[in-house]
């Protein structure tokens, strides 16, 4: 089924939720299904890039899996009226992102948020011994920023403007897309090697503190047999993520390829694997040819990742919103980063440091 007549059933199925009942926080059941495929309609219309959001036989799908991991708000008639979901996106299947909170506007103001933001990144986690949480908060404002803080998730990185505004174009006006401020949290602080570009490490070793991560730092190797790499596009957005397992001798073909299907406006997301004795030779590849710093990704691979990205124009930098002073740190050091590109691209020499 398409995603025309997932939204006209959507639609056919809509009814009125009468405001001010008392709702419970638990674990998805699978009657939830359809409130769910509701909430994301109530919430971001048609526009969601993802269409299986829009489809109750595969929320319940994916909700059967340890794929994923649905709560939501539910009223005493079964009504859903919040949810938020812990998803693998990783590598890694011990990295769950918790994220597409949503509240329906009707029962917004209530503390819904912060209680869901309680479970998701504490006792979620806990309950189900996930070793790594993480978050994309949006910087079109630092709400959901200031909501898991108290959490204990550290910034580690931004993801320069990967988010189209049409997503939240229901509630939030305006043309430039949206960056993402990575949030992490991690339960089991377990040691790593690492193969740390030199021009990243002491970033590396600046996060590695914030985190309490034990890492040991190894030595580069040189580029060698091929790339073990997936990309993963979204047409919609424009958006090209590409994870590399390895880096290979045939690495700057591997990612001519990945460029040339997201387009001259397109957005490049490369991570990384710092495991890979290769990373610094390919975090190398990657800076002569635009790319600039994303940050880093704990555990992202078993081993940990660090994601490069590339624009195709001057990110919107004052847009960005940032909670505190250490997120603002991050901003302005990725910032940093990439006025590095714009000064290659005009034949003038790195800034020393």
């Amino acid at each position: 089924m398409g995603r025309d007549e997932l939204i006209r059933k959507l639609q056919d199925s809509h009814r009125e939720i009468e405001p001010g009942q008392d709702v419970t926080i638990e674990l998805f059941r699978p009657e939830d299904a359809l409130g769910v495929a509701l909430a994301y309609y109530a919430t971001y219309g048609d526009t969601f890039p993802l269409e299986h959001v829009y489809d109750p036989k595969e929320i319940i799908r994916r909700n059967a899996t340890d794929d994923q991991y649905t709560v939501v708000a539910r009223t005493p008639r079964g009504e859903v009226v919040g949810l938020f979901g812990l998803f693998r996106h990783a590598p890694n299947p011990g990295v769950y992102e918790a994220g597409q909170l949503m509240v329906l506007k009707s029962y917004r103001k209530r503390g819904l948020s912060t209680e869901f933001s309680l479970v998701a990144h504490d006792k979620l986690p806990k309950q189900l011994r996930i070793p790594v949480v993480f978050l994309e908060a949006v910087s079109n404002h630092t709400v959901s920023q200031r909501i898991v803080l108290p959490r204990g998730l550290a910034f580690t990185g931004l993801e320069v403007e990967c988010m189209s505004s049409g997503v939240q174009a229901k509630e939030n006006d305006g043309a430039r897309d949206i960056s993402l401020l990575l949030m992490f949290k991690v339960f089991e602080k377990t040691s790593r090697d690492v193969h740390a570009p030199e021009p990243y490490r002491t970033f590396c070793e600046t996060m590695y503190a914030e985190l309490a991560l034990p890492r040991v730092f190894s030595s580069a190797a040189a580029l060698s047999g091929d790339t073990l790499a997936s990309p993963f596009f979204i047409q919609k957005t424009g958006l090209m993520r590409l994870t590399v397992t390895r880096a290979g001798r045939d690495f700057g073909a591997v990612v001519s390829a990945a460029e040339a299907k997201a387009g001259p406006q397109g957005v490049l997301q490369i991570f990384l694997n710092l495991g890979d004795g290769g990373a610094p030779q390919a975090a190398a590849v990657l800076r002569d040819r635009g790319y600039f710093l994303g940050g880093l990704l704990p555990f992202w691979f078993g081993a940990d990742g660090l994601l490069m990205q590339k624009v195709g124009q001057e990110p919107d930098w004052d847009a960005i919103q940032c909670v505190d002073l250490k997120a603002a740190a991050i901003r302005d050091m990725v910032r940093e980063d990439f006025e590095r590109t714009k000064r290659r691209e005009t034949g003038l020499p790195d800034l020393p440091g």
